[in-house]
Order: C-alpha cells, then structure tokens, then sequence
C-alpha cells in the first residue's frame, strides 16, 4: 500500500494527503504553487489548507506572502497517536456504559427440581468463559454439560463442603466431609461468564426447589464473593491446619442462631465455616 493511501487511513483526505506529500522535504510553497504542483483549481487548494491549519497537518511560514510548510512527520503521527488512543478509550467507556444502559434486564423466578435442572443446563450450554458453582449434592447429572465445557476450555471453578461427583474432571475445592443418613440436597449457586446467575435451594419448610436465574450486578457480585470467600477460607484451613473460625468473631446474629440450629439437626459435623 502507498504512502498517499496510509495518510487517508489517517483521516487524511485525498487532496490533505497530496498537499502533505508536496510539502514534505521542500521549501514553504504559496496556495498557488501548490495548485499547479498537484494540478488542481486554487480555489479547492485554499479550503483543505484552511482545515490542515486547523488540525496541524501544516503550519504557515514566517513571510509577507502566505507560505506553507508541512508539520514534521513525528509531530503528526503523534498527535494522531495520541488523540486515536484517547478516542479508543473513551469510546470503550462510552460503549460499555451504552451496552449496560441498553441490557435487557432477566429475572426468571421458576419452581420444581427438574426446571431447575433444565435451567443451569441452559446456562451450562452457553457459557464462553468461566463457570463458578457451590452446590451439596451429586452433579454427574451436568456430566454432558461439564464435559463439553471442558473441550472449549471454560473454566469451571467448584466448591463445596462435601465429596461430589461432577462426571468429569472439573477444578474442585472441598472440605471432603461425607453427607451424614439425614443430609438432604439443599443448594445450588452458579455465576456464568460473570454475566449470569442461578441460584437455586430445597425450601426448607416444604422441601419443594424453588430459585432465580437473573443478570442483576449486585447478585453476580454477592455469588461470586460468596463461592471465592468459600475456597479462601478452605485454602487458610489448609495452610494452618485449623479452622480460622472461633467464638470471638462471631456477631450473635439471627443469622448465626439460625445456622447454629440447622448445623445441629445434621448429622454431620459441618462446623462454623458453612454458611
């Protein structure tokens, strides 16, 4: 490709990248000099010098008679260096916040295990990058799924308290503690991509699954803290060779009397970490 074509793919007009390539290396030339190089009416000649002027491509030179000079190549290439950065970077910003202002909102309220089956199925299916689940129950029934995502290379980050199977070789962090006779599958969370969340649970009262599939901000955000706050706290367990937990950091919440009483009706010790 030419010269004259990589100054137009530079917002160089045809006639700007003729008159720049007919100054470069010479001596200031007038309006009218420059139309009879290039062979175009002076008129024209007059108007992309006017807007060269403007945008730095040339500069007049010091002389009772209107002369022209063409800007050093550096000074141009980086001006427009710097003002293409800051335009990528701006329109990047510009267009993620377009993008978030335009996204349709999802917020799928469904009840029953197997509607809760078929959606982290569909989630499973679609996801390009990164999977992040907690859940305490046997998984091998998204063995298809895990599988295909593992030939695309998604990652799937796993945790959870008990021994599970997923149906193939996924990244698994567990506390490895064996569900007790009265254990009863009770949750499941996932983030997909960063983009999605399933968050699905066994009601405790009528041990019917209800949950939400949603793309809110905040939900992605609090699910995702919760399953890495997760696989923290099991990796510093791992690393003292105790549980980092005591009576000193709790709060005496609703919240914790709560777990405290649902710990106790297990027969299994699930200990403070779960929560």
């Amino acid at each position: 490709m030419g010269i004259q074509e990589n100054l137009e793919k530079l917002n160089f007009t045809k006639l700007e990248a003729q008159i720049y390539l007919a100054l470069l290396g010479q001596e200031p030339m007038s309006a009218y000099q420059l139309a009879k190089k290039i062979e175009i009416a002076r008129s024209s000649i007059y108007n992309a010098l006017e807007h060269m002027l403007e945008k730095g491509m040339v500069e007049m030179a010091p002389s009772d008679t209107a002369l022209y000079a063409a800007q050093p190549p550096e000074v141009i290439l980086g001006k427009l260096h710097f003002e293409m950065t800051e335009a990528i970077r701006e329109s990047e910003k510009q267009l993620k916040e377009y993008q978030r202002a335009r996204r349709k909102d999802i917020h799928f309220v469904f009840k029953g295990f197997e509607t809760f089956v078929f959606k982290a199925r569909a989630l499973l299916k679609e996801a390009r990058s990164q999977i992040y689940l907690n859940a305490d129950f046997d998984l091998s029934c998204f063995g298809e799924e895990f599988r295909a995502l593992r030939d695309r290379h998604v990652r799937m980050v796993a945790f959870s308290f008990y021994d599970l199977d997923f149906g193939c070789e996924v990244e698994f962090y567990s506390h490895h503690r064996k569900p007790g006779g009265s254990h009863m599958p009770s949750r499941f969370m996932m983030v997909a991509d960063d983009r999605i969340a399933l968050l699905a649970d066994r009601g405790a009262g009528t041990g019917a699954w209800s949950g939400t599939v949603s793309n809110n901000e905040l939900l992605i955000k609090i699910l995702s803290e919760h399953i890495h706050n997760d696989i923290y706290l099991l990796k510093l367990k791992e690393r003292y060779g105790r549980e980092i937990y005591d009576d000193g950091l709790k709060l005496n919440t609703l919240f914790e009397i709560k777990r405290r009483g649902a710990i106790r009706n297990e027969s299994d010790d699930i200990g403070p970490g779960q929560y």
